[in-house]
């Protein structure tokens, strides 16, 4: 009797833009100072990489935790719809 396969099964659930847009959402959530929330931001940016590197093996583990600095270069940005991006202020000009 043949087997049925889920379709889904042999593609991966994240994409590049997911990547991007966590890996911007970790460098917002950066904590400074507290020794005991940084070990936790740690914990949760080597489960995230885990499990990203489970689904898919093209995955760069080590480019994801640069991203995931503060001030890490990321492209995922406001003008792709679903992106995590904090908004900037706008700016106003004063004569």
């Amino acid at each position: 009797m043949a087997q049925t396969t889920n379709s889904l099964s042999s593609r991966n659930k994240f994409a590049k833009r997911h990547y991007e847009a966590i890996a911007l959402a970790m460098q917002h959530a950066h904590v400074v100072g507290d020794p005991v929330r940084r070990n936790q931001c740690e914990s949760m940016r080597n489960e995230l990489a885990d499990m990203f590197a489970r689904d898919n093996g093209q995955f760069k583990r080590d480019r994801f935790m640069y991203a995931c600095e503060p001030g890490a270069n990321v492209k995922a940005t406001a003008s792709r719809p679903g992106a995590c991006e904090t908004p900037r202020p706008s700016k106003s000009v004063h004569r």
